[in-house]
Parts: C-alpha cells; sequence; structure tokens
C-alpha cells in the first residue's frame, strides 16, 4: 500500500521534476525512486517523449509564426518604402516646378516698364484695376461696378516723391495724399525652398492650356491658380469658397512717358 503511495506521489511530481521545478532533496527522493519502480520510470520515459514532442511541435508553430510574421513585415517595409520614394518622387518635381516659377516670377517682378489689367468678379460687382509702371512712377486707375451701387473710380498715382489717390464715388471726389500704393505683378508661389516645399505637399500642380498659354494648375483647398508656365505670373485665379474669379494680364516693356503723368486733381476735395 505504501508503494502505491508513493507511486502516486512520484506521478504527481514527475512533471515538476521534467520541468527542474524540484529542490535537490525532492530530485534525489525521485530518482532513487524511478531506479527501483519499473511502472514509474515508464511513466516518466513517456513524459518527457511527449514533452519533447510537444516543445517540438510549440517550436515549430513558433517558427512559423516568426517567418509569417517577417515577411508581413518584409512586405509592409518595402510598400512603406514604395510610398516614401513616390511621395519624395512627387514632393520633388513638384518643389522643383514652383521653384522655377518663383524664379521667372522675381525676374518680372524687377522689371521696371510693365503695364497690368486686373478684372475681377465676386457676387454681383465686378472691378477693374489697370496700372502703368515706369522706372518707380506708377499709374493706376480702379473702377468698381455694384448692382447695388453707383460706379466708384479711382485714380492712383506714386512716384518719388508724391502719393496721390483719387477717389469718385457718384456723389463726391475726395483726394488722398497718405495712401500706400503698391501694384506690381501677382505670382503664388513661394519665395523660398521651404515656403515651396510646403505648397508642394499642400498642393496639386498640373500643366494645362488656358486661354492659349501653357500654365501650371495649382489648386490649394477651394482655390484654384493659373501660373503661366514662361513668367511665373498669374493669370487666372478662382476662389470657389468666395465665389470670387480675378483674371490678369500683363505687357512688359510697353509704356511710355505719357501713359504715367500725373492726374489733374482739380475739382477733387482733400480728405482730413
Amino acid at each position: 500500500m505504501k508503494e502505491k503511495k508513493d507511486c502516486k506521489i512520484i506521478q504527481d511530481l514527475l512533471p515538476n521534476y521534467i520541468e527542474k521545478l524540484t529542490n535537490e532533496e525532492t530530485n534525489k527522493y525521485i530518482e532513487e525512486h524511478l531506479n527501483e519502480c519499473t511502472e514509474c520510470k515508464n511513466i516518466f520515459e513517456n513524459m518527457q517523449k511527449d514533452l519533447k514532442l510537444n516543445s517540438s511541435k510549440r517550436d515549430n508553430r513558433e517558427v512559423k509564426y516568426i517567418k509569417k510574421f517577417n515577411r508581413k513585415l518584409k512586405l509592409l517595409r518595402n510598400i512603406l518604402l514604395i510610398v516614401v520614394i513616390l511621395f519624395i518622387i512627387v514632393v520633388g518635381r513638384k518643389t522643383m516646378i514652383l521653384m522655377n516659377l518663383s524664379n521667372r516670377a522675381n525676374d518680372m517682378k524687377n522689371q521696371t516698364n510693365y503695364h497690368t489689367k486686373t478684372e475681377t468678379y465676386s457676387n454681383g460687382q465686378m472691378s477693374i484695376l489697370e496700372s502703368f509702371n515706369k522706372n518707380g512712377v506708377t499709374l493706376g486707375k480702379m473702377s468698381i461696378f455694384s448692382e447695388v451701387n453707383d460706379t466708384i473710380n479711382i485714380i492712383l498715382y506714386k512716384s518719388e516723391t508724391e502719393k496721390i489717390a483719387l477717389i469718385d464715388n457718384g456723389t463726391t471726389k475726395t483726394l488722398n495724399n497718405s495712401t500706400d500704393i503698391t501694384i506690381n505683378p501677382v505670382y503664388f508661389t513661394g519665395q523660398n525652398i521651404f515656403e515651396n516645399l510646403f505648397m508642394a505637399i499642400t498642393t496639386s500642380i498640373d500643366k494645362i492650356e488656358l486661354n492659349r498659354k501653357e500654365c501650371y494648375l495649382i489648386r490649394d483647398g477651394n482655390t484654384e491658380k493659373f501660373i503661366d508656365v514662361d513668367t511665373g505670373l498669374a493669370i487666372k485665379m478662382i476662389d470657389n469658397q468666395n465665389n470670387r474669379t480675378t483674371d490678369y494680364k500683363y505687357e512688359f516693356g510697353v509704356v511710355k512717358d505719357t501713359d504715367i503723368t500725373k492726374p489733374d486733381t482739380t475739382g477733387y476735395t482733400i480728405s482730413e
């Protein structure tokens, strides 16, 4: 009876013994019993075989899982690499386009003789601004047409010594000598590589033809900007959010001295 009881104790301890979780005294007790008991020894050997088999199966499953995980990781890495390369190519191309447009626009901005005409349409109102610029002298003429108000005519004049704004709203004529006047060609590209890089990331750029001119269409949210390929200057802008469309026209080297004569201020009252 005692032997059967010892066998049950040993058999209960065998899993921990195999896993090396028992202490030295218990190990000695188990090993002495196994040397004397054939039944427990057979059970011990079978346990070892089962454990080795299960361990092998578990190892195989782990190896397969690791291989599968590595394949997925490699695939994901390759996909990310392709996406990054495509991103760099696309953004790099757009950045180069914007930089070229910026350089051309800066060349145009340095021109000292140019004629511009801007027409803006927005919510039942149209404004036309025509300016003549030569050697630092500017003469601009603006007309604002509205469905509900009288037409407003504005004349802007600027030289090295004078600044004049003449405003005729249909009922009164006023003269303002302090209005700051700046009428330059319009462009929507950045002035350095960081600005153009940001624009390249946040906008789409397509090459199209508008009014028989090659231009780049730059889409930025609700805004569409058409930039002349040759000059880098804006030739049209559509602001869909504010329902506003602006057309730009430029001529260089055509302004004469007679186009920029100081306007007659007779009949205009100096504003306070």
